[in-house]
């Protein structure tokens, strides 16, 4: 493994990257030059990967968002569709047991510029986390028009990745939902593309579902809630899942802190980034949607 390029460079200088260290984050056209202060440098790159996606260079889940909250301003003014398209990996745990993180990062990369590749140009396309990303489809004028999107992802990803002298076989499910059929929120957009892609990856992985009422009524709709729910888990960091662990058991700030050993200000800060990334509301609906479909976040989180 050691011959395998690090799709992450590391450098201890707090500038840009050095040119090849850092394959996943090309330089900007206009980065700050060598003659700026590095203070300035550094304010730049931590502005970007608050943005970006270390690993793919791709808009990562709060910037996708802002642009959702955009494009849904537009299709207002125009009156056409917005398309919500969630991919989601086929069981690419797998690849990452087999080939080890090096081989999944790296593959993650390829699929990411192949994404890139076939979307058209005023097409978004984001990785929200782990093996899920999202592409938003502006302009359409009928539902149609995100099945061929759909199609040339599909083919984008039909050719095995050959990487490092290997090949890797990858393919992907797909849910949409539109705007404003779907929903008037982003939330309820994100809620409702994520269980057509439940109910796609429970009756034919690999395919592409639209979003309809009745996929939520539909048999099976627990097993696509938990689905949806371990997908969200999957986003929390060990930390995170940690602090959820002792909310979800009744615990206030002041005892996380105590029994974690850190300071209120940092649990609330976890608190925040859980909620967002579980798309809970509140306290209540954070607890409650994990107790009812799980019975238990830590049962779930480690299965």
């Amino acid at each position: 493994m050691n011959d395998l390029p690090d799709p992450i460079g590391r450098d201890d200088a707090p500038g840009a990257p050095r040119a090849g260290e850092m394959t996943a984050i090309p330089p900007p056209a206009r980065h700050p030059g060598r003659d700026v202060p590095k203070r300035k440098q550094l304010e730049y790159w931590l502005g970007h990967f608050s943005q970006f996606d270390l690993l793919t260079d791709l808009p990562n889940r709060s910037q996708f968002i802002d642009r959702l909250q955009c494009a849904m301003a537009r299709a207002d003014r125009s009156g056409q569709l917005l398309g919500v398209m969630l991919l989601n990996l086929d069981r690419f745990k797998a690849v990452n047991a087999t080939h080890g993180y090096r081989i999944a990062d790296l593959a993650l990369q390829e699929i990411a510029g192949r994404l890139k590749g076939c979307s058209r140009a005023g097409d978004s396309t984001a990785r929200l986390g782990g093996d899920e990303f999202s592409v938003l489809l502006e302009g359409l004028e009928v539902k149609d028009g995100a099945t061929i999107a759909a199609q040339r992802v599909q083919k984008a990803l039909s050719r095995p990745l050959s990487i490092a002298g290997r090949e890797v076989v990858i393919t992907l499910t797909a849910g949409l939902a539109f705007y404003p059929p779907d929903g008037s929120s982003v939330d309820a957009l994100l809620h409702h593309a994520d269980v057509a892609m439940s109910h796609a990856k429970e009756h034919r992985r690999g395919g592409c579902e639209f979003y309809s009422p009745d996929l939520e009524l539909a048999p099976g709709g627990d097993a696509q809630r938990r689905a949806v729910l371990d997908r969200r888990l999957a986003r929390l960091t060990p930390r995170e899942r940690e602090v959820l662990d002792i909310l979800v058991a009744g615990n206030a700030n002041k005892m996380i802190a105590y029994m974690l050993g850190t300071s209120t200000r940092t649990v609330e800060n976890h608190r925040a980034r859980i909620m967002a990334k579980m798309e809970a509301r509140s306290l209540p609906e954070l607890v409650r949607m994990v107790l009812d479909v799980h019975d238990g976040v830590s049962k779930s989180a480690r299965s």
